[in-house]
């Protein structure tokens, strides 16, 4: 079984402000509070094509990030006003994989972007995500449930 999304994850009232202002994004309800968006290519090119950026290449802004192009930059810089915002990749399959993301507050980077082992439950814990002893981050917001961008 795979798990491959790239998705931007805050609280609900941040991330149903962006699912209200772009017609392709769809709010996900996540436990404690939490919403998710996957960045799926109609909503990066709709973004790309109304913030009219020039980006053509596609190219990920940061090495670490397979995704995270001009058009995820811009959007996360103006919806992170006074709040946090993470943005996070999967890519596992047969548990090998890998997984990054960084975060952003307030327009800018909070925690510069990472990959590795722990990198998204350390972007959950930071955006206030709490766990049990039994479940980490990301168990607790059942991101598990989200293998695919379909």
């Amino acid at each position: 079984m795979g798990h491959c999304i790239h998705a931007i994850i805050g609280n609900h009232e941040s991330i149903h402000k962006i699912a209200d202002d772009w017609f392709q994004a769809n709010e996900i309800q996540l436990p404690q509070g939490f919403g998710m968006i996957l960045c799926t290519n109609r909503l990066l090119d709709d973004i790309a094509e109304l913030m009219e950026t020039e980006n053509e290449s596609g190219e990920p802004c940061f090495p670490e990030l397979d995704y995270f192009d001009i058009s995820v930059k811009e959007l996360m810089e103006q919806y992170s006003f006074r709040t946090k915002l993470a943005y996070i990749e999967t890519d596992y399959f047969g548990g090998n994989g890998t997984q990054s993301g960084v975060l952003y507050e307030n327009g800018k980077v909070a925690i510069a972007p990472k990959s590795g082992e722990g990198t998204i439950n350390a972007l959950l814990k930071e955006l206030g995500v709490w766990r049990t002893p039994d479940k980490d981050e990301f168990d607790m917001l059942e991101l598990q449930k989200y293998r695919r961008m379909e």
